[in-house]
């Protein structure tokens, strides 16, 4: 009898100590909060990742407009030319792109013939594309609807993407969306509304204001107008 005690002791014991060390470990929904930017992912009970629908941009339509905070007007524009430059090809356009000041933020309005591939990579080539001290805090692209507010959308590169190469954003009429930077030279973009993205409007532009920047003002700032060459 005895023997049969300390046999079920053990096994009682491995139990345990499987449980504790072998088992399974859960993923519970989380919200996270990267580089001060509100970002929100479920993950055990998220929907599988889906192709996604996507959905037509057209430039002409919108007002658009680089958020930085941080930063220099200097490293803004070295950025914007040395990312002209970028293709190398001998032929060039010159575009237009304002500057305002506005507390601790610079906004960049960007020329309306600007392609979608190009306006949508800045966002996230001034993000950090060289060390610098200068490199801006936040880099948030924002696309003003001249016509329809629920078509206003939000961007930023996606925090959880080592890669760089992803951005995820909201339009005020709440469908969030995915862009992939290196497959977004279409004519109108590649912009991909998911429904297991979550990033909510009101929450980016609640915390844009208390980092010092009211985005309702966006279009009522000084722009100080700067030519640049952007090879083609």
């Amino acid at each position: 009898m005895k023997y049969i005690i300390i046999g079920v002791i053990a096994i009682v014991i491995i139990l345990i100590l499987f449980n504790q060390f072998g088992g399974k470990k859960e993923n519970n929904p989380i919200s996270q909060n990267t580089n001060s930017f509100e970002t929100k992912e479920n993950t055990a009970e998220q929907e599988k990742p889906t192709l996604g629908k996507l959905k037509k941009i057209k430039s002409e339509d919108y007002d658009r407009f680089i958020l930085t905070k941080s930063t220099t007007e200097s490293y803004i524009l070295k950025g914007i030319k040395e990312y002209g430059e970028l293709s190398g090809n001998e032929e060039y356009k010159i575009y237009s792109f304002g500057i305002a000041e506005y507390g601790d933020w610079k906004i960049i309005k960007v020329d309306h013939p600007i392609s979608f591939y190009v306006y949508h990579n800045l966002v996230g080539w001034l993000s950090g594309y060289e060390e610098n001290t200068a490199i801006p805090e936040l880099s948030i692209g924002f696309s003003k609807n001249k016509t329809d507010t629920q078509e206003d959308y939000l961007f930023f590169l996606d925090p959880e993407n080592e890669y760089g190469d992803t951005q995820i954003g909201t339009f005020r009429n709440g469908k969030s969306f995915s862009i992939y930077l290196p497959e977004a030279y279409e004519e109108y973009g590649n912009l991909t509304i998911k429904k297991e993205i979550q990033v909510s409007m009101k929450e980016n532009v609640d915390y844009i204001s208390e980092q010092g920047f009211n985005i309702s003002d966006i279009e009522s700032l000084k722009y100080t107008e700067h030519k640049i060459k952007m090879n083609e």
